[in-house]
């Protein structure tokens, strides 16, 4: 939402509108005008867009309540609402003058706030960095609160309520104040909270990359074109590498550029130093990393040896040499487990391979061929023929295309098979695929990062901006990813609620602002608060304020 002036033909008068952008069903970008304030002369306009701003607002305002007033204001809400009263309740003579000024959503504030107040992540910046260290706080709630947003509408956001302006150049400002030292301490608080959640260390670690896309076309030492998770290899992209424990909380990250070597689209190499560190910090005996194929190089998992990391990698198995798929096919001795399920291992090469098969997997696997088949046949139907591309089940000859018959038998005898390559010993092929069963936990940390926490496309360009962007919404991840473990833990066996559900019980937190007229008195009036609202308060020992009080006193008569 903005306001835009246009110059008309015939009078020469300036037209001042309130314009919103939106996209139409097929996702182009459109404008359309929400308000017509009307059309004056060039020497009238600061003040019909003076008046523009104020329905612009309102306008604002009637969407959705005002999220974040800047902090000390926030502050001095959430102060009315816990100090003790000793004077009574107050006293309106005349309920048909009051009014509603605003309505301010506090959850974010007083939960999440909380919290991150608790982890202690007001001390990354000293007693000289005042104002980042306000603006990061805000920027990491408000990332929380309206992810989608860029940091000029979290400006503007913070400034509309108060009397105090917060240029967007103050973020700036913040975002270059988080340097590398900020940085490792953010991860070293994260790392820290977790171990002490979990009793005092961690020995699982699971681990995973993604890549992250710029709306930015230009390079440099970070962001480079390369492989891209996300089908976008046209785009600059830089490598997020995340660790987090068995129950899906973080322990740290790293961000690294791309590798522009074919087939080798992970590495590990920049996470060694990370690694170190954490097995240093909390004196591990032992740390077994749990990854996806994107990490089975022989490279990647010498370094991980070096390390001492054991492993559970994924395996594989349609790109093995013909001796070791000779193997994997070939009849096996299964051990049975539930449901159908049946387990078993091999040494190949030295390494111990665990084969496990299920029986959802063999028929999800042959829906999955009789649909490349189909579009096989389809082509055919097309008259594709002489030199071509060849697909999955296309054999394409000099002169003629056919079915490949012998690919379709070969793909056959891997139906409901799934590998994992491992370094450890003292482990049942069954503990080791429950491990890597829980790796599902990483790719769900995934999708909240890069979709409810809104990480990319990202829009900066400087790289101490990019390092603090993510660093932002890591912070961000780790609040909700905390705070869902301990309410889970504490209420999980009835009352479950995951990133999303906390999101929406945090913004139904509210409070309206009323005005007395009589005496221009103010009061803080809360809304109706659910039972996941007041479970999320107990869990970070916050009582939630139910009753309304006086937050600005009135003038007498």
């Amino acid at each position: 939402m903005f306001i835009r002036t246009v110059e008309r033909q015939t009078t020469k008068n300036i037209a001042v509108q309130i314009v919103e952008s939106y996209r139409n069903r097929k996702g182009q970008p459109r404008q359309r005008i929400l308000r017509h304030m009307g059309s004056v002369p060039p020497e009238a306009v600061p003040a019909l867009e003076k008046l523009a701003k104020l329905e612009m607002q309102k306008l604002v305002e009637e969407r959705k309540p005002s999220l974040f007033p800047p902090e000390s204001y926030a502050e001095r809400v959430i102060a009315a609402r816990n100090t003790p009263r000793d004077s009574g309740p107050p006293v309106i003579k005349d309920a048909r003058k009051l009014e509603e000024l605003c309505r301010l959503c506090l959850g974010f504030h007083e939960i999440m706030g909380t919290l991150y107040d608790q982890i202690g992540f007001a001390r990354v910046f000293g007693s000289r960095q005042e104002m980042s260290r306000r603006l990061f706080k805000q920027a990491v709630l408000l990332r929380l609160a309206a992810p989608g947003d860029s940091k000029l509408v979290h400006s503007r956001q913070m400034s509309k309520d108060a009397d105090v302006e917060v240029p967007v150049e103050k973020f700036y400002r913040m975002m270059d104040a988080v340097t590398d030292d900020r940085i490792a301490q953010i991860k070293r608080l994260v790392s820290e909270e977790t171990s002490r959640m979990l009793g005092g260390g961690f020995n699982v670690l699971f681990f995973d990359v993604t890549t992250l896309s710029f709306a930015s076309e230009n390079d440099d030492e970070l962001r480079k074109k390369g492989f891209s998770k996300d089908g976008k290899p046209h785009r600059m992209q830089v490598v997020l590498a995340l660790v987090q424990t068995r129950e899906g909380l973080p322990v740290t990250y790293e961000l690294f550029p791309v590798s522009r070597h074919p087939g080798n689209t992970t590495d590990v190499t920049p996470l060694e130093p990370a690694i170190k560190k954490l097995k240093e910090r909390f004196e591990l005996d032992r740390m077994i990393v749990v990854a996806d194929p994107g990490m089975l190089s022989k490279e990647n998992l010498a370094l991980l040896q070096n390390m001492g990391c054991e492993y559970i990698v994924a395996a594989r198995l349609r790109s093995m040499n013909k001796a070791h798929i000779k193997v994997v096919t070939q009849e096996q001795s299964w051990t049975n487990q539930s449901a159908g399920r049946k387990v078993t291992e091999h040494k190949l090469d030295g390494r111990r391979l665990i084969l496990r098969y299920c029986p959802q997997k063999a028929t999800q696997d042959e829906k999955t061929r009789k649909k490349a088949i189909e579009k096989v046949k389809k082509r055919f139907a097309k008259g594709v023929k002489g030199n071509g591309r060849s697909g999955r089940f296309l054999r394409v000859d000099q002169d003629a295309v056919s079915l490949d018959e012998a690919a379709i038998e070969k793909d056959k005898k891997f139906d409901g098979l799934h590998g994992v390559w491992t370094s450890i010993e003292d482990l049942t092929p069954s503990q080791v695929c429950q491990y890597y069963g829980e790796l599902w936990r990483i790719e769900e940390g995934f999708r909240v990062i890069k979709h409810t926490m809104a990480v990319h496309p990202i829009f900066h360009w400087k790289e101490r901006r990019v390092q603090a962007h993510v660093a932002i919404c890591f912070v961000a991840f780790t609040l909700l990813r905390i705070l869902r473990y301990r309410y889970n833990t504490r209420y999980g066996s009835k009352h479950r609620l995951n990133e999303e559900q906390i999101l929406a019980e945090l913004g139904n937190v509210e409070a309206s602002v009323i005005c007395d007229r009589g005496n221009h008195a103010e009061y803080l009036l809360p809304s109706k608060p659910t039972e996941e609202g007041i479970r999320l308060y107990r869990v970070v020992n916050q009582p939630l304020q139910r009753q309304t009080v006086r937050f600005k006193e009135g003038t007498t008569a």
